[in-house]
């Protein structure tokens, strides 16, 4: 019998719940609390791992505890859980906070634990959407991307609207039809003479996210007319 089943099936009959150690680890941003759960003939020990933060909300100190508080300790352990494995995700990158979510709810977490790890992720500053956004937009102009396909990737990738709202001024200065061209010249060389082929072009270009307008400047600054 696990120690899940074995705490659910023997609620209120005299279950006996107790704190045997208290272990500081990850050099002191965590606390494994070990559990000893005891009912009859039964007995199972499990370890949780919870935040030096939680363990000071909750109080614990070592010996018998109710069901109650152990309720509160497993909750907070799986809500631990989800912090590092959200920290872990934001090591190899930026996440918008609902990018995030979503990438946790993917890993099992359940959406009000996924939004609560996130929420306390934003309160320490490990998520900060609009440095976030302006480093993901240096991304797609590195890419030689036009607006609507910058645009379009942050919204993909779930930035909050009232931070996308920036994106305009962020973009004001940009001269998209010189980096159509550059693109124009990386890929093709030169504007295609024959008009399929010219054609098969200015369709990508649209893909990359320019407009016509744009896309005719930039064939003009490679020398020819759209």
């Amino acid at each position: 019998m696990t120690t899940e089943s074995l705490h659910e099936s023997h609620r209120g009959q005299g279950m006996l719940i107790r704190i045997r150690s208290l272990r500081v680890q990850h050099e002191g941003a965590e606390v494994s609390v070990g559990i000893v759960i005891t009912c009859g003939e039964h007995r199972e020990q499990k370890s949780l791992p919870i935040t030096t933060e939680q363990y000071c909300e909750l109080k614990l100190s070592v010996g018998e505890i109710s069901e109650e508080l152990y309720d509160r300790l497993e909750e907070a352990s799986v809500l631990c859980s989800a912090l590092r494995s959200g920290e872990h995700l934001l090591s190899y990158g930026a996440n918008s906070a609902q990018m995030l979510m979503r990438k946790l709810m993917q890993r099992g977490f359940s959406k009000e634990v996924a939004s609560l790890a996130v929420e306390r992720l934003c309160t320490v500053g490990l998520i900060n959407e609009r440095q976030d956004l302006r480093r993901e937009v240096e991304k797609c102009l590195r890419k030689l991307w036009g607006a609507k396909r910058i645009s379009a990737h942050l919204w993909s990738r779930g930035f909050d609207q009232e931070v996308i709202r920036e994106l305009p001024a962020l973009l004001e200065e940009v001269d998209f039809p010189a980096n159509c061209a550059t693109y124009i010249r990386k890929h093709y060389g030169e504007v295609p003479d024959a008009p399929n082929e010219k054609k098969k072009m200015v369709a990508a270009l649209c893909r990359y996210g320019y407009t016509l307008q744009e896309i005719r400047l930039a064939c003009a600054l490679c020398g020819r007319t759209s």
